[in-house]
Order: structure tokens, then C-alpha cells, then sequence
């Protein structure tokens, strides 16, 4: 063999090595990204590991940060303080040039001399006008500003409902799952006694028939758990979010609260159930009362209702103003003859007929169409206020009770089962008290996380309607990833 032929063979095969090492790397590197890539997309209804639980407070800050409808009536703010711009501006003054007795174009010269006249006209009717105007555009522009955070509390609490559905459909599929895998081992160890002839096959049935009911509530709950997350991404900005990597932080409390300067909220929050107790029906209606004050002075409802009123009172001032519509002053010279002379005038329309009668009935109808929704907007507030107290009250109890005891509440329904499958194993009791704490133990779970979010909910809603902005209260604590 000649030297080229082996170098041309040592080439080959340190090339075959080569490619020999790397089929070793690139096939498991694959390997890894396949089940990477087909581990990294769970099914529905089942909990990313790696997702990070979405808190209240995210939600809220992508609510005040870019949601829609709040971005809508920030840009009616911009319009209003726009109107209010245009409102107070004077009006424009009118320059006038004429000319008398001058030759027609081919034709002969008049016998007149050429006169010339120069004038400005100033309006005046913005000296009686424009301050009704100003105030009527001022408070529709504070309006507005108050209908902002009106929206953004709409919002806050459709989006934080949306937060506790999808933390209730997570926990359910959950529990779904977890209840179908322990009916799981109950039908493994009646299979494994029916086939070692110790018991009959009617267990066996039994228990795949509920194992299967339960698979197929937990593919219910899985499609609610989609809605849910659904319904919740609406509220996380216009980026695609898969519903599968929604997942939301589960709260274990109620809703408690740091801040000290929302006495009444802290009261029913922090669960003070002692004092509770101990109030009277007049130091409960004195809360109630001190509450309902609060709101009717801070809640915005309350101050765009006002503004309305305000606006709609210029507006009666406005019209009653425009009665003189066209007051001008003129200010001139003219030139005739050769002489040049002052030219001065005021012009003052006659008001033999009242052409506004119909728009001043008008504007006063609308002052009272506002004063009427003022009260009525009274009436909802007091009735909201009175609902969302006592209505957190009793929430709070339940569910501060019942977070009291979570591990006995819980656990009681963890030891039920197991022991009735213990018992069971041992043929003491038949398999349907099985299944009964099987289904005791999954409604224990969904019933304490309902009442739960149901109590988060109340409070929510209690700090809205005693004026409270969810958007900007520091004091709404996150929920503890629990353990």
C-alpha cells in the first residue's frame, strides 16, 4: 500500500471517528430537548412546574398599566380638558376694509370722491359668557377625572373575580386529580383481592365505576379551569398567554390588611371576632354610619355625581347668558376727501323675542336629571356600604375560623379517608363509606377555598365602596405560596 493510500485511510477514519463522537453528543442533547419540549407544555387543567403563580397585585397593576377601558376614560379626561381649553378662550376679533365710490372696472369715474374705511370689531359676549362656560367645562373635566378611577374600580373588581374563579377551578382540578389517583389504589387492591379469590368482583366494579365518575369531573373541572384562565387573561394585557401557564398563587388565609388608617375594614379583616361579638346593634349601625359618611365624601361616584350637578347648573347660567348673543365693539378710521376720521360703534342685538327660552328649559331639566341621580347614587351607596360590611362580617368569621383550624378542618378530612380505607381493608366497613370520604374529603377542599375567596371577595368589595382605590392601596398583602 502506498503512503498516500494510508494517509487517505487515516483521514477516512479519524473522520469516522469523528462523526462517531458527535452521533454520541447530538443524540442525547435531542433526546433531552424532545422530552424538554414535550414535558415544557402540560395538559389542561394540570399546574406548570415552572410557572410562576400569579399574584392579585400583578393583576391589578396590568389593569392600571394598560386595560383597555381604563385607557378609555383617561382619553375622555384628555377631551374634557380639552373642552375646557376651548371654553375659556376669548373670541376672535373681526377686521373689516371698505371701500366706497370706486370706479367700476371699463367704466367712467364716479363724481363722488373714494372713501376708505378700516375697522375692528372686538365681541364682548365672552365678558358675560365665557366665566358659566369655564365652570360648566371645569366640572365636566373633574368628572371625568372622577370616572377614571370609577372605571378603574369596576375593573379592579371584575378582575379580581376573575382571580378567585380561576384560583377555585385550579384547586378543584387539584383536588379532581388527586381523588382520581387515590380511587386509583383502591381499584388496584380490589383488583389484586379479586384476583386472589378473597372478595367478589362487585367491589371491583364499584370502585372503577367511581374511579371513572371521578376522571370525568376532573375533565369537567379542567374545562371550567380554561374558562377561568380565559376570563383571567383578558385582564393580563394584549400579549398571547397560554392558558395552560396561567396559574394563579392559591391563599390559604382571608384577606387581611397592614394598613392602619382604614379602621372599619381592619376591624372586619383582621377578624376581631371578639368585638365583634361584644358590639351592640347601635355601635354596629355607628360603624355602618361612619362608613357610609366616608363614602359619600371620597368615593368618586359621589364626586362626578356632584360635578354633574355643578356643570349642569353653569349650563342653566350659560343659557341664560346667550340671551344677548352678538356684542361688539368697533374701533376704526376712514378716510374721505382727503380727511381721515375716527369710526367708532357698538353693536347691541335687541332681545324683543326670547330665542333661548327653549334651551334654558332644557338646561334646567338636566340640572335636575342630575340631581336626581345624585340621590340615587346616595341610595346605592349607603345600600352597597351596608351590603359589603355585613356581608365581610360574616365571611370573615367563617373563614377566619375555619383558616383557624385549616390543619384540623383539612386534615380532618384527610384522616376520614384514611381511615375509612383502612377500616375498610380491614372488612369493617363496606366500600361505599369509602367513597363517601372520598367525596367528603374533595368537598371539604372545594367548600373552605369557596368561603375563602368568597370572604377576599367581601373585602374587596367593602374597600371599594368606603372609597378606597385597589389599584394604589399598598395595604392589599399578596397571597403565601402555600407550603
Amino acid at each position: 500500500m502506498t503512503t498516500a493510500q494510508l494517509i487517505l485511510r487515516g483521514i477516512l477514519r479519524s473522520q469516522h471517528v469523528r462523526q462517531q463522537r458527535r452521533t454520541q453528543i447530538i443524540g442525547p442533547l435531542f433526546l433531552a430537548l424532545a422530552a424538554a419540549t414535550a414535558g415544557g407544555v402540560p395538559s389542561a387543567g394540570q399546574v406548570p412546574l415552572t410557572a410562576r403563580p400569579l399574584t392579585p397585585r400583578q393583576v391589578f397593576d396590568s389593569v392600571a398599566s394598560h386595560h383597555p377601558l381604563v385607557q378609555a376614560a383617561q382619553a375622555r379626561v384628555r377631551a374634557a380638558r380639552a373642552s375646557s381649553v376651548t371654553a375659556g378662550l376669548l373670541g376672535n376679533p373681526v377686521f373689516t376694509y371698505e371701500v366706497d365710490n370706486a370706479q367700476l372696472p371699463g367704466g367712467p369715474p364716479p363724481d363722488m370722491e373714494r372713501e376708505v374705511m378700516i375697522t375692528g370689531t372686538l365681541p364682548l359676549e365672552a365678558l358675560y359668557q365665557r366665566a358659566p362656560r369655564k365652570r360648566r367645562a371645569n366640572s365636566e373635566l373633574r368628572a371625568a377625572e372622577n370616572e377614571v378611577v370609577v372605571t378603574r374600580q369596576r375593573v379592579a373588581l371584575d378582575a379580581a373575580r376573575a382571580f378567585h374563579q380561576a384560583a377555585i377551578a385550579q384547586v378543584g382540578v387539584e383536588a379532581a386529580h388527586d381523588l382520581a389517583s387515590w380511587l386509583d389504589t383502591v381499584v388496584a387492591y380490589n383488583r389484586n383481592r379479586v384476583r386472589e379469590g378473597v372478595t367478589a368482583e362487585a367491589d371491583l366494579i364499584r370502585s372503577e365505576l367511581e374511579r371513572d365518575r371521578a376522571g370525568a369531573e376532573a375533565t369537567m373541572q379542567e374545562a371550567d379551569a380554561i374558562r377561568s384562565r380565559a376570563t383571567l387573561a383578558a385582564y393580563l394585557g394584549d400579549s398571547p398567554v397560554a392558558l395552560s401557564n396561567v396559574v394563579v398563587a392559591i391563599e390559604d388565609e382571608p384577606l387581611t390588611f397592614a394598613s392602619e388608617s382604614i379602621a372599619p375594614t381592619v376591624l372586619v379583616a383582621a377578624g376581631a371576632r371578639s368585638a365583634m361579638r361584644n358590639e351592640s346593634t347601635d355601635a354596629q349601625d355607628s360603624i355602618t354610619a361612619a362608613i357610609v359618611n366616608r363614602a359619600l365624601t371620597s368615593r368618586a361616584e359621589m364626586r362626578a355625581a356632584r360635578e354633574r350637578v355643578a356643570g349642569a347648573g353653569a349650563g342653566i347660567a350659560t343659557e341664560h347668558a346667550m340671551l344677548i348673543r352678538q356684542l361688539g365693539l368697533t374701533l376704526g378710521t376712514k378716510q374721505s376727501g382727503g380727511t381721515t376720521s375716527l369710526v367708532a360703534g357698538l353693536s347691541l342685538p335687541f332681545p324683543i323675542l326670547d330665542q333661548n327660552r327653549g334651551e334654558i328649559a332644557r338646561a334646567t331639566a338636566e340640572r335636575d336629571a342630575a340631581q336626581f341621580e345624585l340621590a340615587a347614587q346616595e341610595r346605592t351607596v349607603r345600600a352597597e356600604v351596608s351590603g359589603a360590611y355585613y356581608a365581610a362580617r360574616i365571611l370573615t368569621d367563617r373563614a377566619k375560623a375555619l383558616a383557624q383550624r385549616s390543619n384540623g378542618y383539612l386534615a380532618h378530612a384527610d384522616e376520614a379517608r384514611r381511615i375509612a380505607l383502612g377500616a375498610y381493608r380491614e372488612g369493617a366497613v363496606p366500600l361505599i363509606q369509602v367513597l363517601d370520604a372520598a367525596r367528603a374529603w374533595g368537598d371539604a377542599r372545594l367548600a373552605f377555598y369557596r368561603i375563602l375567596y368568597a370572604q377576599h371577595e367581601s373585602v374587596l368589595e367593602l374597600l371599594v365602596a368606603q372609597g378606597d382605590d385597589l389599584l394604589t392601596m399598598p395595604a392589599i398583602r399578596d397571597p403565601k405560596p402555600r407550603e
